[in-house]
C-alpha cells in the first residue's frame, strides 16, 4: 500500500475529526473546522494557515451532505430550486456559505452542484450578490454592504 502524501493525511484526519466531533457532540452541529485544522496539521506537518482552505473544503462538504436541500417533486423546477437556494443562503450562518449551500443542493438532487451554479439559482431566487454576506473575513465579493459601518453586524 503506498504511503499517504501529507495533504492526504491532512484531509483524513479532517475527515476522521469531523465523525469523531458528530458522535461526541450532536447538538454542536453545524461544525466549524477550526480545531480540525489544528488537528490536521499537526498529523500532517502542513502549517496551520496552509491547511485553513484545506480542511474548511471538508467541513464545507460534510455539513452540506449532512443537511440536503430537499423538494418535494423529484424533479423541482427552476424556481423551486432558487427559492430553496435563496432561503438557505439568507439564513445566513454556516450553512448559508455558497460552498455549503452547493454541498446541500448536491445532496437533495443527488447530483453534483457547483459553486457557480447555486450563486446562479440564488440570485434567480433574489439573492443580491453584491449584498448577501454570510461569514468571516473580508466582504470583497458583498460590496453593498461596505456602505454602513453595521451592515457586518446585521448580515
Amino acid at each position: 500500500m503506498a504511503k499517504r502524501t501529507p495533504l492526504e493525511t491532512a484531509k483524513a484526519t479532517a475527515v476522521a475529526f469531523y465523525r469523531a466531533e458528530e458522535k461526541k457532540n450532536p447538538s454542536g452541529y453545524p461544525y466549524s473546522p477550526a480545531d480540525a485544522t489544528r488537528a490536521a496539521s499537526k498529523a500532517s506537518g502542513i502549517p496551520f494557515s496552509r491547511l485553513v482552505p484545506v480542511v474548511a473544503a471538508v467541513y464545507y462538504a460534510e455539513n452540506g451532505s449532512r443537511s440536503p436541500i430537499r423538494f418535494r417533486a423529484a424533479k423541482p423546477s427552476e424556481k423551486a430550486i432558487a427559492s430553496a437556494v435563496a432561503k438557505r443562503r439568507n439564513a445566513g450562518g454556516r450553512l448559508g456559505r455558497w460552498e455549503v449551500v452547493a454541498a446541500s443542493l448536491s445532496a437533495g438532487l443527488g447530483r453534483p452542484v457547483s459553486v457557480a451554479a447555486v450563486r446562479a439559482f440564488a440570485k434567480i431566487g433574489g439573492v443580491s450578490e453584491t449584498a448577501s454576506y454570510t461569514g468571516r473575513g473580508t466582504r470583497a465579493g458583498a460590496t453593498a454592504t461596505r456602505t454602513s459601518e453595521t451592515a457586518e453586524v446585521v448580515a
